[in-house]
């Protein structure tokens, strides 16, 4: 089945991106549904990525979500599945990302969820500043 992966930040109406992804029919909660968005993404930051230059397409492409990034990788990804899903947890309990489907706030990790068809998913980033002043 296929959902769509939206990624937003705090105060700022324009999404990071909308990005189709397929996954299994078995997901009916939230610890499964980052489970395998985490497995996705350990997946492709250790793939090697090839050096070429990009098309116009490309460029407009990466140019839409706020940043065109060239396949030059600056050190190697050596995680394992389990301490990547030990920070998606630590990141999901310290606050640092809200999760939204179809428009409602998923607040717990083992809360079940309904995933069909083109579902949204909506990832919220919470950044936090720091400076002088706290």
């Amino acid at each position: 089945m296929d959902i769509y992966i939206i990624k937003k930040k705090l105060g700022s109406r324009k999404e990071l991106g909308r990005h189709p992804v397929e996954i299994d029919e078995t997901v009916n909660t939230l610890e499964a549904l980052l489970y395998i968005l985490t497995l996705q993404g350990l997946t492709e930051a250790q793939t090697p990525k090839e050096n070429h230059a990009l098309s116009d397409s490309e460029i407009a492409e990466q140019a839409e979500e706020g940043r065109i990034r060239f396949a030059e990788n600056y050190s190697e990804n050596h995680d394992t599945i389990a301490k990547a899903m030990e920070r998606t947890k630590q990141a999901y309990d310290d606050g640092l990302f809200r999760v939204f489907i179809n428009d409602e706030e998923v607040t717990e990790w083992n809360a079940p969820i309904t995933l069909c068809q083109g579902t949204e998913v909506v990832f919220l980033r919470l950044t936090m500043l720091t400076g002088l002043y706290f």
